[in-house]
């Protein structure tokens, strides 16, 4: 389909609707991996068109429209500075940011049409014959999309070619995020306390999924724990008998099963808590049951492409936060994969696609 064979303010909400119909609305605050020629890799963190945080190996960058900041209040150097505009502006493209903001198109030639942005104007070329944007010009950069990933439901670019940064690789982890009020502020600036996310549980549908670490309240609770046999059925043999003793004594099971190293040893836990009112927990002989004092926690939701992934980004994550003056851990590092391990092992396919909540609790 040519451009030409559609009325040009309508081309941008024709492109939307043939490759992110499902997405819409949820591609202005997104969480992506980006990854340049030479193979490095650097985290994209975004609240589309002015706001990102970009962290890579060598620290980490703020950018409120033209303003850049180090995240621990330093000086960033001018080429860090641009390399960070440089992806803001790739992750956009990606996003097709500019499709979302476009105003007054008009049609310059059989597949190109132009139209106003808030900064300015952008230019854009279809693929001869279909509504996939082969490049995008905004504000004078030229962004070529060479690649798309393919669903059922969406066509999303991956592959993107800048001058700036050559052709790179967009891995959209997550979309519609939901930021920590100082998401994107240095840590120099003062924080405001009043913004806190107090939680009931971990894991539970009131927290924030953020795929960076956040800092939460989390109230006392206990952990009944077993040795991590390391297999998934032998997991499900251990955690069954937990939950169904617990659930037995009516006490109000904390989420789904926590993982955690202690001790020299791997462990298997079921968080819970007394529920109000209710009897406290009669532990059977030889069961180890801990407490875990209420504090603050950092909690993060990992991306990667599987699970074995999702924790080990998850682990860097969490030392990265807690050695960028984010505080001191007080025990070890939980992994809490969404699985309900009392109803029999999972299915390879769901292990592949959990969700993962990873915390370390702050002294």
């Amino acid at each position: 389909m040519a451009i030409a064979e559609l009325p040009a303010a309508g081309v941008p909400e024709a492109i939307l609707t043939e490759c992110h119909a499902p997405l819409r609305g949820r591609m202005d605050r997104v969480a992506a991996t980006v990854t340049f020629a030479d193979g490095a890799t650097v985290q994209a963190f975004a609240e589309l068109p002015a706001r990102l945080r970009l962290q890579a190996k060598d620290g980490t960058v703020l950018l409120d429209g033209e303003r850049a900041m180090r995240l621990d209040g330093g000086d960033v150097e001018a080429a860090d500075a641009a390399r960070a505009r440089a992806v803001r502006t790739l992750v956009d493209v990606a996003a097709f940011g500019v499709l979302h903001r476009a105003t007054d198109c008009r049609a310059i030639g059989t597949d190109t049409v132009a139209g106003g942005t808030a900064s300015g104007t952008a230019t854009l070329t279809l693929r001869p014959g279909t509504l996939l944007p082969a490049a995008i010009v905004v504000d004078g950069t030229r962004v070529d999309i060479d690649e798309y990933l393919a669903t059922p439901t969406t066509f999303v670019a991956r592959g993107l070619t800048t001058p700036a940064l050559g052709t790179c690789r967009v891995v959209f982890e997550q979309g519609d995020v939901t930021w920590a009020p100082d998401f994107f502020q240095p840590t120099t600036t003062a924080r405001n306390d009043g913004n806190r996310t107090r939680i009931v549980s971990p894991g539970s549908g009131a927290e924030p999924r953020s795929p960076t670490p956040i800092e939460l309240d989390q109230a006392e609770l206990q952990l009944a724990c077993v040795r991590d046999p390391g297999t998934w059925p032998a997991r499900v043999a251990a955690y069954a008998p937990l939950h169904q003793e617990l659930e037995r004594q009516r006490q109000r099971i904390a989420g789904f099963p926590v993982f955690f190293h202690a001790d020299g040893a791997d462990w298997l836990a079921a968080p819970f808590r007394r529920r109000p009112e209710g009897d406290a927990f009669a532990a059977p002989r030889g069961w180890d049951v801990r407490t875990v004092p209420a504090a603050r926690w950092l909690v993060v939701y990992p991306a990667g492409d599987d699970l074995a992934a999702r924790r080990t980004h998850g682990e860097r994550l969490l030392a990265d936060a807690l050695a960028s003056s984010r505080g001191e851990a007080a025990g070890p590092v939980q992994w809490q994969p969404f699985l309900h391990l009392q109803d029999g092992e999972p299915a390879a396919t769901k292990l592949a696609a959990a969700v993962v909540r990873m915390a370390v609790r702050l002294r």
